[in-house]
């Protein structure tokens, strides 16, 4: 059987033909993914493969990294978040920890489940209108959902949904654990990310209609398991690394080794896996995206903002990468070479400024139908730039304002602006790495002005620019290795490695590097050397890795390794799986307020409401067949078809006690796993 496999990324679109069953990679394709218009990429890379191979697929497998840059760059639909029975003190305190960039989308109900204490029904009528006037989703988290099944959650998705239609996110339907800031940041960026989701979709239906092909798809989860559209349409937090993902299982594939580290940068962000005996290493407490901590299960993949699209900052004299994806310079000019005169025209009056004044804005998406949501100004920039892209001193003087007064942050963190500037993959056009089909001449004199600008800036000449963006990129890559490297070392690394990690690595990269470059009998010796290094072997992947990743090899002491296909690893990874589904039901043990005596323990079981059971066998032997159940329904809601195997394991817990160990009740979850069932056109389930 064969399938073909694609991968939307922050700068490329990828498409494999694979032979599943022979394992060998029948055809590629790689296109510049198009933001504003999905399709158009999807579309080239797929239009690049052999036609005959495409009729001979038999479905078609996704993994994208849109979701996992939307969280990153903080981006996706504006969302209101709804806590009940959750004090506002603690969560202004802690949210920081969660990866909640503020408190000012967040309202509050007091309620207390375990008490049958409801909320204030009535206030919540009052916030409505003022909620769906100011978002375009809302999600909702209630304390101690087990005690009623959720059902505060569920009775304020009603309510707004009466006033209008829109989408609602209830928490504890994605997630069962307690911890209820936590489950309100899955259930904020679950909300947030379904236009991300929802627009990707579109982009793959509208080509596969255009092209006639009729064939169904799936997408990856972060657990590198296989999903149906329509689930994870619903859930698309629950695949919020799946492009990572896809990369390790596709180099895990194609480069097979028992110990490696698997490296894959793309347009906007750095993605780390660890390879132990063969096996990606799994997170066992819920994936992380930069700041954000969610209970989504999936491999242990690092992810932090690093990438061929990151943008090149400067200030008091210093370049820098900023954790925002923007687009290259050079291929805006490729697109649209009118971009041309105007960084000429920056260049002849200015030479350098504080401000990056060469940096242009594109429209990506149009507001109509939501003006309301934004400002005067905001509404106007939108439609200044509906022609072409302008230049931040052009537009500001359309405006009839100045560039100290253009305020286009909202737009930009909305996906509504991109910001185009200088980046790591302009520095790679100036050094002969990289090129562009459109209008290459037009592309490679925009990175030198460019350049140029960013050299006045700095005091810099310009032929330094793209060296110095090369030593940014592999530093800022050495020292997140470094840092992963270490916390997997330690135990409790994640929560007390040094603080002066990174000034060593900074460091010990620095000595490195003239290491590198004098030579191995080249350079003077030291009476002390700072050294980090490893065992396992670099697994490069994506489009830029193979620029960067060998000099940092060198540094950490080992090998970097590439694939014929490295580039493509990640749409190759987003065919390699099948169903597979966990759900847990949780057991607590009661003990009567008046004795201590076992003899009173009642053993409750939670699942779609409280079941009391005299003794904990009992009580686990019910909730086994309430979890095997569930995972048999979401496996089949997932789109497996003959479920292959059906597992559970009991996880007892125990509190130490003057007493001795008590117990304090289980943790039942089942596993279902299946292969998907396919029908011409769409997924039956």
């Amino acid at each position: 059987m064969t399938g073909i496999g694609i991968d939307t990324g922050g700068t490329c679109t990828d498409a494999v033909i694979y032979d599943l069953d022979t394992k060998q990679v029948l055809a590629s394709a790689k296109s510049a993914t198009t933001h504003e218009r999905l399709e158009i990429g999807i579309g080239e890379s797929l239009g690049k493969l052999p036609a005959g191979l495409v009729r001979q697929a038999s479905y078609i497998s996704l993994s994208t990294t849109l979701a996992t840059n939307a969280c990153v760059e903080n981006k996706g639909g504006r969302v209101c978040l709804i806590f009940i029975g959750v004090d506002r003190k603690t969560v202004e305190e802690s949210y920081q920890d969660y990866g909640f960039d503020g408190t000012d989308y967040m309202r509050f109900l007091d309620a207390d489940p375990a008490k049958g204490i409801a909320p204030d029904w009535d206030l919540l009528e009052e916030m409505i209108p003022g909620i769906l006037a100011a978002y375009d989703s809302v999600a909702v988290s209630q304390v101690l959902p087990r005690e009623n099944n959720g059902a505060y959650e569920k009775e304020t998705r009603r309510r707004i949904l009466e006033k209008k239609n829109m989408t609602v996110v209830c928490a504890y339907e994605i997630f069962k654990d307690l911890n209820v800031i936590r489950r309100g940041a899955g259930a904020l960026l679950n909300a947030r990310l379904i236009p991300v989701v929802e627009e990707f979709f579109a982009a793959v239906h509208h080509v596969l209609e255009e092209r006639q092909i009729p064939l169904p798809f799936l997408i990856m989860r972060s657990d590198g398991s296989l999903v149906s559209e329509q689930y994870s349409a619903r859930y698309p937090v629950e695949t919020l690394l799946c492009g990572p993902t896809a990369s390790v299982k596709g180099a895990a594939e194609l480069m097979p080794s028992k110990q490696a580290v698997v490296v894959d940068m793309g347009g906007t962000t750095s993605d780390i896996a660890l390879v132990k005996d063969g096996v990606p290493k799994e997170d066992p407490n819920g994936v992380k995206v930069g700041q954000w901590k969610t209970f989504v299960r999936g491999i242990d993949i690092d992810t932090f903002a690093l990438g061929g699209d990151s943008r090149v900052g400067y200030g008091d004299g210093e370049l820098f990468l900023c954790p925002e994806r923007v687009l290259p310079v050079s291929q805006l000019a490729g697109r649209y070479p009118q971009v041309l005169a105007e960084l000429k025209r920056q260049w002849k009056r200015y030479g350098g400024n504080t401000r990056p004044l060469y940096e242009h804005l594109v429209l990506m998406k149009r507001i109509h139908g939501r003006e309301t949501h934004y400002t005067e100004q905001e509404r106007q920039i939108c439609q200044t730039l509906e022609g072409a892209p302008l230049g931040m001193e052009q537009l500001a003087l359309r405006l009839g304002t100045d560039v100290y007064h253009l305020d286009t942050s909202r737009l930009e963190r909305e996906g509504i602006l991109l910001r185009s500037g200088f980046t790591p993959t302009d520095a790679m056009v100036l050094s002969g790495d990289h090129w562009t089909s459109d209008h290459p001449r037009a592309a490679f004199e925009a990175a030198e002005y460019a350049a140029g600008f960013l050299a006045k800036s700095t005091g810099r000449n310009r032929k330094e620019i793209p060296g110095e963006v090369y030593r940014l990129v592999k530093e800022k890559l050495y020292c997140n290795l470094v840092r992963i490297l270490w916390e997997d070392a330690h135990e409790n690394g994640k929560e007390g490695s040094s603080p002066d990690l990174e000034r060593f690595a900074k460091e010990a990269f620095a000595a490195e590097m003239e290491r590198i470059r004098a030579g191995a009998d080249g350079g003077e010796g030291s009476f002390f050397r700072n050294q980090f290094g490893t065992d396992a072997l670099l697994l490069g992947v994506g489009a830029p890795t193979h620029v960067f990743l060998q000099d940092v090899a060198k540094a950490l002491h080992t090998e970097s390794v590439l694939s014929e296909y490295s580039g493509v690893c990640n749409a190759l990874g987003a065919l390699l799986g099948d169903v597979c589904v966990y759900e847990t039901v949780e057991v607590r043990v009661d003990y009567m307020i008046s004795s201590w005596d076992v003899e009173n323990e009642n053993y409750i079981v939670y699942g779609d409401k409280k079941e009391t059971y005299s003794s904990m066998e009992a009580a686990v032997e019910r909730a086994a067949v309430l979890a095997r159940q569930r995972a048999v329904q979401k496996a089949r809601d997932c789109g497996a078809g003959e479920i292959d195997s059906l597992t559970h394991r009991v996880r007892k817990k125990e509190a130490s006690t003057n007493l001795g160990n008590v117990p304090m009740g289980a943790q039942v979850t089942a596993c279902a796993r299946g292969k998907y069932r396919l029908q011409a056109g769409s997924l039956q389930i």
